[in-house]
């Protein structure tokens, strides 16, 4: 499969929301993904990556979007990788880790995110991109949802 990784463009906010709801599906009710509204927000204010497919497979001719990753600014001078994420018929073919790495290869600030500390194939992937273990907060969201934050400082290679 060929793709390349590149800045979202202002008129793909539709697809990139499409691609959040496929790949993270509505469990229970309990998770909204975010909606048409914040991707086009973030397509004009965000670090917002895509992967595109180039060789039109396996996705539809009308979305070529593999994969995608968001980053955001804080007035703490960081950056907040909020989410990444790859259409589950595209996992498993490095798009992931291309968007992790182009990613970090650009920060020039700390780039932070937050991880279920039970979930330890994550947290050994975003170490092995260079994040540390920063902070663990209880109850991050909810009283049972618990988050470990990361942090992954520029100059640290991926």
């Amino acid at each position: 499969m060929k793709y390349e990784i590149r800045l979202a463009q202002a008129d793909e906010f539709l697809d990139v929301a499409a691609l959040d709801r496929i790949t993270w599906p509505s469990m229970n009710d309990t998770f909204i993904p975010d909606g048409e509204h914040i991707w086009r927000v973030w397509c004009d204010y965000a670090n917002l990556l895509v992967a595109e497919i180039q060789d039109r497979e396996p996705l539809s001719e009308s979305h070529l979007i593999a994969g995608a990753l968001v980053m955001f600014p804080t007035k703490q001078h960081e950056q907040v990788l909020h989410k990444i994420m790859v259409h589950p018929i595209c996992r498993g073919k490095g798009i992931g880790k291309a968007l992790m790495k182009e990613a970090l290869e650009g920060a020039r600030v700390p780039v932070l995110l937050t991880v279920d500390p039970e979930n330890k194939p994550a947290v050994k992937l975003y170490e092995g991109f260079g994040f540390r273990e920063r902070q663990r907060i209880d109850g991050y969201y909810r009283p049972h949802e618990h988050r470990l934050i990361m942090a992954f400082e520029p100059g640290n290679s991926p």
